[in-house]
């Protein structure tokens, strides 16, 4: 596993930090927050944003619906070709 440093602004830290008193506990959000922001750029897979936040898959896509997001990009074509499918059986 490799470890990135990350500079943050004293003011803004001091706000982020307020988030725990634990030093693990910030970079868990840090993390978390990290992989949520990536994943929602269409930069990393689902299963890749899961893996950086520390948590399974059904454990990352319960913390995006908690906060609003699909976990699922599920467009109109996609429907109407399942129900396409579906009606052709």
């Amino acid at each position: 596993m490799r470890s990135v440093s990350l500079a943050i602004p004293e003011d803004v830290f001091f706000e982020i930090s307020s988030l725990s008193n634990r030093d693990t506990a910030l970079i868990e959000k840090l993390q978390s927050c990290l992989a949520i922001g990536l994943f929602v750029a269409q930069e990393v897979s689902l299963s890749k944003a899961a893996q950086l936040s520390g948590q399974n898959i059904a454990q990352f896509m319960d913390t995006l619906n908690e906060i609003g997001i699909p976990s699922i990009n599920y467009t109109e074509e996609m429907l109407a070709d399942d129900l396409e499918f579906v009606s052709n059986r």
